[in-house]
């Protein structure tokens, strides 16, 4: 036998250790390394052997990425069997819907916030009452896992029936599209009992022609009903655009005290009902444009000023000069018109007295004010370009109240403090 033969049996008889594999670690070592997995690599690893796909189906592995999806910890699941089932069929498509939204519909718009409930998301529709009221809540959707259609639970007088929810992941937009548009329509109309026959209506197309006029006609607290009635003139859809509410702590740092709080002649951001002008109540995010610039934007909106469009801008340099209210001359808009404007610091503006108008078809309980501000405002930005003078009052760190000289009206603006879970978004 040669050497090259001796060499080849030798090798043939020789042992050679496996390679070492991820299945050979300890039970409790590898849970530790699938817990540090995301959903996609999880579900890829336990397509790999029968262990790994048993260990994958764990439900404490994704009941983290749930907890994660939803900001809850220890989610109810209501009827749903376990979190890999909550997970797959519904969080892992539909949970970065959650958060608030602004509802689109031509000019017109709304609040909804999309949250978790046991088991389901649920699309809530946060209407505005009156000011001193909280908003008024309305499930509009509901969204369960392993369904094709979301059940539409949108008007209380109409069996729920279905609508489906198109992502746009990229713009972070969803639409809603109602599979009974004409329905809804017909039963806000009926709810409101409007005269006019809807078939007639509808035959005519009324609705598209005269959009504008019939939510004016609606009562000016139902704006998810007039939204549902006139996503029938549009596109039958209602477009959901993410809505970022600033932070209360997001003002300028040049305004802030000494301590970083906010100082008591400003009002920190964010959302605000308010009665407007001529429009019934309607949401508003407050928010600072710079350190010289408090801007008001609008969340719901009309044919005059439709949503997300400014609606009106305290000039932060320009504060009005304490007014006395034993001074008859200033008990008239247009004489408060009149007063020269005067840059002034934040700082050196003392809590003044304050007296509305004579004529003003509001009552307010304040007699004091922090501040007083100029500033100007939008009537109409659709049909010609329209701005009126205002001052700007802050009565305390909720409440705003806007004196629109020009059109000798004020309107007044109450921070949100119940309903929408501000806080987790």
């Amino acid at each position: 036998m040669n050497q090259q033969s001796v060499k080849a049996e030798k090798n043939q008889n020789m042992v050679v250790p496996s390679k070492p594999s991820l299945i050979d670690l300890p039970e409790d070592l590898l849970l530790c390394i699938m817990e540090l997995c995301d959903p996609h690599d999880l579900a890829m690893l336990g397509e790999t052997c029968t262990l790994l796909h048993t260990f994958s189906q764990y439900d404490f592995l994704w009941k983290r990425f749930c907890e994660k999806a939803i900001n809850v910890k220890d989610p109810d699941l209501g009827e749903v069997n376990s979190y890999r089932e909550l997970y797959t069929t519904l969080l892992h498509r539909y949970g970065g819907m959650i958060g608030l939204y602004q509802v689109i519909a031509g000019p017109f718009g709304g609040l909804t916030e999309v949250r978790y409930s046991r088991g389901t998301l649920e699309g809530i529709t946060w209407d505005p009452e009156f000011v001193d009221s909280p908003l008024k809540a309305n499930v509009c959707f509901s969204l369960r896992g392993g369904n094709k259609y979301a059940q539409c639970l949108c008007l209380p007088f109409m069996a729920p029936h279905s609508s489906i929810i198109t992502l746009e992941k990229d713009s972070g937009r969803f639409s809603h599209l109602c599979f009974s548009p004409k329905d809804h329509a017909k039963a806000v109309w009926k709810d409101f009992q409007y005269q006019h026959d809807f078939d007639f209506i509808h035959r005519e197309e009324l609705f598209r022609r005269f959009k504008s006029k019939i939510f004016k006609l609606m009562q000016s607290h139902s704006h998810e009903k007039k939204l549902l009635c006139l996503s029938h003139c549009y596109d039958f859809r209602l477009v959901h655009k993410p809505l970022v509410l600033p932070h209360a702590n997001d003002i300028p740092e040049s305004l802030l005290m000494p301590d970083g709080s906010c100082p008591k002649q400003l009002i920190a951001p964010g959302l605000f009902t308010g009665n407007g002008i001529f429009l019934g109540t309607q949401l508003f995010v407050f928010k600072y444009r710079n350190e010289k610039e408090l801007c008001a934007f609008k969340v719901t909106g009309d044919d005059s000023v439709p949503a997300e469009e400014l609606y009106f801008t305290a000039m932060l340099e320009y504060p009005v000069s304490p007014i006395s209210v034993n001074d008859q001359k200033f008990h008239f808009y247009e004489e408060l018109l009149d007063l020269e404007m005067k840059k002034g610091r934040i700082s050196d503006i003392s809590e003044q007295s304050f007296r509305l108008p004579l004529g003003t078809p509001l009552s307010v309980s304040y007699d004091k004010c922090y501040a007083r501000y100029h500033g100007k405002g939008v009537i109409n930005c659709v049909e010609s370009w329209y701005e009126c003078s205002l001052h700007v009052i802050v009565f305390d760190p909720d409440t705003v109240c806007v004196l629109w000289l020009d059109c000798e009206h004020p309107s007044l603006y109450k921070r949100i403090l119940q309903g929408p879970r501000l806080s987790k978004y």
